[in-house]
């Protein structure tokens, strides 16, 4: 399952929260020209080498062009 990272300006405490309310809801995201969907499948706050938070992202189903899913 593909991951990506997802970089907010939240504090620690909001970006946590935010982790935890991203599992099971589908996301759109650029994967480099193309709008994609995904359903988030895990959600986990890392830091980066510089100590920021950031949300790392585990995706169930990946690939699927934006425009293609009904609304």
């Amino acid at each position: 399952m593909p991951k990506k990272d997802l970089r907010f300006p939240l504090d620690e405490k909001a970006i946590k929260t935010l982790a935890d309310s991203l599992v099971g809801q589908t996301i759109s995201y650029w994967e480099d020209n193309r709008l994609l969907r995904g359903r988030v499948a895990r959600a986990e706050v890392k830091r980066d080498r510089y100590g920021n938070p950031y949300v790392e992202v585990e995706f169930a189903e990946i690939g699927v062009p934006a425009s293609a899913e009904p609304a």
